[in-house]
């Protein structure tokens, strides 16, 4: 808030956007998603592009009724999601105030094959070990990644958080045989790829990995989240593999829809623009 900015001035602008954000979106009534659900998606959408934080003031439920069309009732449902996610604080006599925001900033798209490396100070990342077990049979979309439908294997997920807040649950599927014992191993060091190299003698040093988004309908992993069912999620699958070519591991993560994927990219003749190079060469766009 800036010094010359004041709670009610502040609101107001809020007011504004809010009005201008709902000019552009529309409810559909005919949806299996119920409007209230619908109404808190959109609200949450709003709140992570704007930013807003602990200074910043949810509109009144009959202001968020009105800019979407919708009942006070299904306003008060909407707005109650965020209050049972604790991303709401109300204030006696002031209203109801958002939280921090807690935005997952990664760099998975660089060169780190750990997400222990991809998040970035000051923030804290925490990691639980949830399941760590085996299994004789693996889903159908696992198999795809290029496992064997009756391969033995270590299935191990683990529940990341950053600063206190749950942000991914990362599930490994690694062939038993390769790694005898493991679902019995404390992880070196919190980390899976310490483990592999430290215990096993395997180093993990390439993983294809991809992206799309999903509506999450895992309930275990919606609890673990604390999201509600169907929320949209970036699912990260992929394998990786040691030096000899062999598959290691299959990895299939949810990760919360507030993350943001960052990479620096360069050309291989950077140099070549340098102010006053004399050598510069054609660059396609894309």
């Amino acid at each position: 808030m800036s010094p010359t900015e004041t709670d009610t001035d502040r609101a107001r602008s809020l007011e504004r956007k809010l009005r201008e954000f709902a000019a552009g979106i529309s409810l559909d009534p005919d949806s299996a998603i119920p409007l209230h659900h619908q109404l808190f998606r959109i609200l949450r959408q709003f709140a992570h592009q704007h930013h807003l934080t602990t200074n910043d003031r949810l509109p009144p439920e009959e202001l968020v009724a009105r800019a979407f069309g919708v009942s006070r009732p299904t306003a008060t449902r909407a707005i109650r999601g965020f209050v049972e996610q604790e991303q709401l604080t109300r204030t006696p006599g002031r209203g109801s105030f958002f939280r921090s925001e807690q935005r997952l900033d990664l760099t998975l798209l660089a060169d780190s094959l750990s997400v222990l490396d991809a998040v970035r100070l000051p923030h804290q990342l925490e990691t639980k070990v949830i399941t760590q077990t085996l299994k004789g049979s693996i889903p159908l979309s696992v198999q795809q990644l290029g496992l064997a439908p009756d391969a033995v294997v270590v299935f191990l997920r683990r529940l990341r958080s950053i600063d206190g807040q749950p942000v991914m649950v990362c599930d490994s599927y690694l062939p038993a045989d390769l790694f005898p014992g493991l679902q019995d191993e404390e992880l070196i060091r919190g980390s899976l790829y310490a483990t592999l190299a430290d215990a096993h003698g395997v180093e993990i040093i390439k993983s294809d990995r991809f992206i799309e988004v999903s509506e999450l309908a895992d309930r275990d992993i919606v609890g673990l989240l604390g999201i509600p069912i169907l929320s949209p999620v970036f699912v990260l699958t992929g394998v990786s593999y040691d030096g000899s070519g062999r598959i290691c591991e299959a990895i299939v993560s949810h990760i919360v829809g507030e993350a943001r994927f960052s990479s620096t990219v360069q050309t291989r003749h950077a140099s070549d623009h340098k102010e006053g190079s004399g050598n510069r060469r054609p660059q396609g766009g894309a």
